[in-house]
């Protein structure tokens, strides 16, 4: 599991506690141009990309580019993106970029195939 603190990206593994409380770091966000947006993180963290795991959008400093932070590691899991999903989406835009998103139905190991979002384009 990765945690996204101050940002700062580290990798958490429950079964290797460090005594400090720290834990190893695998980015910062701020080598990369980003800025923290008013609220004092990322402009948005959510699952746009569609493989479940959710990414960290931040801008730069001149508010011209927005920079993505996702992960390196491979999955052969593929579901529509979690903002497709009506449940995550409202909680996206309720209690704010920066809190919990869940979906409305199990995801998790032995899921079933999510149901195909009901999505038609506007005219």
């Amino acid at each position: 599991m990765e945690l996204l603190n101050d940002g700062k990206i580290e990798k958490w593994d429950p079964a290797r506690p460090t005594p400090s409380g720290s834990l190893p770091r695998l980015v910062s966000t701020w080598n990369h141009g980003a800025v923290k947006a008013a609220q004092g993180g990322p402009t948005l963290v959510g699952d746009i990309f569609g493989d479940w795991r959710e990414e960290a959008v931040y801008t730069n400093a001149s508010y011209d580019e927005l920079i993505v932070f996702t992960t390196n590691q491979p999955t052969t899991h593929r579901l529509y993106t979690l903002a497709h999903n009506p449940a995550y989406r409202n909680a996206m835009t309720f209690k704010g970029y920066l809190q919990s998103h869940h979906v409305d139905y199990f995801l998790g190991a032995g899921m079933a195939r999510p149901p195909r979002p009901d999505i038609t384009y506007a005219p």
